[in-house]
C-alpha cells in the first residue's frame, strides 16, 4: 500500500496559507515519494484549479468522509493539518476514532484564540505526533500562551517562491508617475491598513495603492474619501507583478506570524517598511533589508465589524520574546521613513538587494518542500 500524506484545508479563499500551500503541492506531485491528496469542507476557487483532481470535499460526498477518517486511522497515512490546533470539530474527530499520524501546522490562528480556546490547543497538541510552526514567534506563542511541549515543535518557515526565480515585471509597468507606496493583502484588523491611510494623508505628493479585499474594505474606503492619492485597487492573481509598479511596500500589521507579502517583495528586490513585531524580523533586519517600525501607539481602530478579525489579545515582543499587549506603529514614523526612502534610490535599492538574497536563501519552495519531506520520511519510516 502507497504511503499517502493528507492535507486537511480549505482551498476556498486566498490567504497566505493557501498561496504557500499551492506552490508547495505542485512541487510534491513532481518530486515528493508519498501519494498526496487534499480534502477541505469545501469547494475550491479557480486560483487552485492545477490541484483540482487532488481535492476531495468532505461536504460533497459520504465516500469522501469515509475515506478521510480510514486516512486518520491508517499507519500509512499523514494527517497534515492547517491551522486547526484549536480546532473543536477536529478534537471530536480525534476523540472518535483511533488516530495514527497527525500533524498540526501553526501558521497565525493562535493570535486570534481566546482563553476558551486553551484546553482545544492543549488537548489537540497531545494527539500530534508533531507540530509545526511557520516562525520562530509562533513558537514562542504555543509555548508561552497555550503551554505546549517545546520538544513538540519544529519550525518550518514559509517558501513558495522558485529560489533560481528571475522575475522580470512587463514593461510600462507603472501605475503612476509618482512616487509610489503599496499594500498587498487581505483588508481586515490585524493588517494596520488605517495606519497606511493616515501616512499617506500626510504625503500628499505620493501615490498609494492599496489591493485586497476584506471585511474593512468600505471602512477604509471611507477613512480615504477626498484623498486623491489613495487608490483602492480589485485583489491582484498576479501579486509580483503589482510590487514590481511600487517603489516601496509596507506592512503596517498589528500582528504578523511571518510575512508572506514581504518574501513577495524580496524577490521583486523591493524595499519594505514593516512593523517591528511577532515574526516579520525573521525575514526584515533593521537597516540592513529594510526598514522595522516598534509598534508603540495605542489601537486605533474605534468599530470592528462582528465578522472581522479580532484584535488578538497578546503578541510576540521579537526583542524579549515575550508576550504583550498589541500597539500599532505610529503613522508619522511611517511616514517619515517613507520620506527617507523616497529620498534616497541608493537605500531602497541596497535595501531591496540584501532582501532578495535572504528570500532567495532561506524562504524558497524548495527548501520548504524539502524540510516537509524529511518530516513525512520520519513518520512514515515504519
Amino acid at each position: 500500500m502507497s504511503k499517502k500524506i493528507i492535507h486537511q484545508l480549505s482551498l476556498s479563499d486566498i490567504g497566505g496559507v493557501q498561496k504557500s500551500f499551492s506552490a508547495f503541492f505542485l512541487h510534491a506531485l513532481k518530486k515528493s515519494n508519498f501519494e498526496h491528496h487534499i480534502f477541505s469542507m469545501h469547494e475550491l476557487i479557480d486560483n487552485f484549479i492545477d490541484v483540482k483532481k487532488y481535492h476531495h470535499n468532505l461536504n460533497s460526498s459520504l465516500i469522501y468522509k469515509i475515506k478521510f477518517l480510514f486516512f486518520v486511522m491508517s499507519k500509512n497515512s499523514v494527517i497534515h493539518f492547517y491551522n486547526n490546533l484549536g480546532s473543536s470539530s477536529v478534537n471530536k474527530i480525534l476523540n472518535f476514532v483511533p488516530y495514527s499520524n497527525i500533524i498540526f501546522h501553526e501558521r497565525g490562528s493562535a493570535w486570534n484564540a481566546k482563553k476558551q480556546d486553551f484546553k482545544i490547543y492543549s488537548d489537540n497538541a497531545l494527539k500530534a505526533k508533531v507540530i509545526l510552526a511557520n516562525s520562530n514567534a509562533t513558537k514562542i506563542m504555543l509555548i508561552k500562551r497555550f503551554g505546549i511541549n517545546e520538544k513538540k515543535i519544529q519550525v518550518i518557515q514559509n517558501g513558495f517562491l522558485e529560489q533560481n526565480l528571475k522575475f522580470k515585471p512587463k514593461e510600462n509597468n507603472r501605475l503612476s508617475d509618482k512616487f509610489s507606496i503599496g499594500y498587498i493583502g487581505r483588508l481586515d484588523t490585524p493588517k494596520g491598513i488605517h495606519i497606511l491611510i493616515e501616512s499617506a494623508k500626510i504625503l500628499q505628493s505620493y501615490d498609494f495603492f492599496i489591493t485586497g479585499k476584506g471585511i474593512l474594505e468600505d471602512p477604509l474606503k471611507k477613512l480615504a474619501k477626498n484623498y486623491k492619492n489613495i487608490h483602492f485597487m480589485k485583489s491582484v492573481k498576479e501579486p509580483l507583478e503589482f510590487i514590481s509598479k511600487m517603489d516601496v511596500m509596507v506592512v503596517p500589521s498589528i500582528r504578523e506570524p511571518l510575512g508572506n507579502v514581504i518574501i513577495e517583495a524580496g524577490f521583486c528586490k523591493k524595499p519594505v517598511i514593516a512593523s517591528n513585531i511577532d515574526g516579520i524580523p525573521e525575514i526584515i533586519t533593521h537597516g540592513v533589508s529594510g526598514i522595522l517600525i516598534t509598534p508603540d501607539q495605542k489601537i486605533s481602530i474605534s468599530t470592528i465589524p462582528n465578522n472581522a478579525i479580532p484584535i488578538p489579545e497578546v503578541v510576540i515582543n521579537p526583542k524579549t520574546n515575550q508576550l504583550q499587549e498589541p500597539k500599532e506603529i505610529d503613522p508619522l514614523k511611517l511616514s517619515h521613513s517613507i520620506k527617507e526612502l523616497a529620498n534616497s534610490p541608493k537605500t531602497r535599492e541596497f535595501y531591496g538587494e540584501n532582501l532578495y538574497q535572504i528570500v532567495k536563501k532561506k524562504f524558497n519552495v524548495e527548501t520548504y518542500y524539502e524540510n516537509l519531506e524529511k518530516i513525512y520520511q520520519s513518520i512514515l519510516k515504519n
